[in-house]
């Protein structure tokens, strides 16, 4: 009776456990970073235009009428002038609640629009728009939180539910769950030759040329290295004790990754997510500590008030 007892606590603790706003904060602040950046990276006006260069699935599949009436080019460029207007707001807690239920509804937008000019990542970024819909996520770190102070109003900095916190780190771990299962599945990965290929293929090359023929040893262990991670990070991650080493080990291989290949965005998307991962009742400090470092302790965006 009292091992169900324990459990049913320890449940309720994972799921319930109120935690410090700064953590959805700060995510919120990097989500709306990454979409900017992601709007701008493909800013060409061919992606967004009719008469451009579209997905035969793209502009909603209402070309048709949007040709008849003469706004196909304006739809596509209002679409994405408001998209990145959405994602600086976001960024800057402007609004935060209604902001982040659009860009939810707006990233979804995005994709189907055009899906040439984007790839997984910016699926994953409309993934991390979601758990923002149930987070109060402006409390501290926002324009909001600055109105409200500077108008006497409350300046609160109330604990919230940790479970949308959780939403984010299953999202990341089933992502690589799912990676791996599709590897094992691949002769190129199983045999431990995934990456030589990968690192020799001039469409992903970051810089062109040949893997040398002595680095192919080298090549098969990190192909195995990524396998077996990706396989244990849905596991180990959820222990104190191996999340660290989980989390460096992802850190070097995106940033491997993005050194070597043309990924996109992937890189810091993913990275965002790993946020979620660190300890949220440290955020703030971790934070503090980091723009002192900086030399930028003072702005009072970023300072709570009791």
């Amino acid at each position: 009776m009292a091992l169900t007892a324990n459990f049913a606590e320890r449940w309720r603790e994972f799921w319930f456990e109120e935690i410090p706003p700064h953590s959805y904060a700060a995510l919120r602040i990097l989500i709306g970073t990454v979409g900017a950046i992601t709007i701008i990276g493909a800013w060409n006006p061919a992606f967004w235009k009719l008469s451009g260069i579209m997905a035969s699935t793209g502009d909603w599949r209402s070309s048709p009428w949007l040709a008849a009436h003469g706004v196909g080019d304006i739809a596509g460029s209002a679409l994405r002038w408001s998209l990145l207007f959405g994602f600086l707001c976001l960024a800057a807690g402007i609004r935060t609640q209604a902001v982040a239920i659009l860009m939810f509804f707006g990233s979804t937008g995005m994709i189907w629009w055009n899906s040439y000019p984007f790839s997984g990542a910016q699926q994953l970024l409309h993934n991390l728009t979601f758990p923002l819909l149930f987070a109060e996520s402006g409390i501290v770190w926002s324009i909001d939180a600055l109105l409200r102070a500077r108008r006497g109003g409350d300046t609160r900095t109330d604990t919230q539910p940790v479970w949308p916190l959780r939403l984010w780190q299953y999202q990341l771990a089933i992502m690589y769950l799912a990676a791996a299962l599709w590897k094992m599945g691949n002769p190129d990965w199983r045999s431990g030759t995934a990456l030589h290929y990968v690192l020799n293929n001039l469409t992903f090359q970051r810089f062109p040329g040949v893997v040398p023929s002595s680095m192919f040893g080298a090549t098969v262990a990190l192909t195995y290295l990524t396998l077996a991670w990706e396989l244990a990070f849905p596991v180990l991650v959820w222990f104190r004790r191996t999340r660290t080493v989980m989390l460096l080990i992802g850190l070097a291989l995106h940033l491997g990754m993005w050194a070597t290949l043309e990924v996109g965005a992937f890189m810091p998307t993913v990275l965002v997510a790993y946020v979620a991962f660190l300890d949220p009742h440290r955020t703030e400090a971790r934070v503090q500590r980091w723009l002192g470092w900086l030399g930028r302790g003072r702005p009072s965006a970023f300072a709570s008030s009791a």
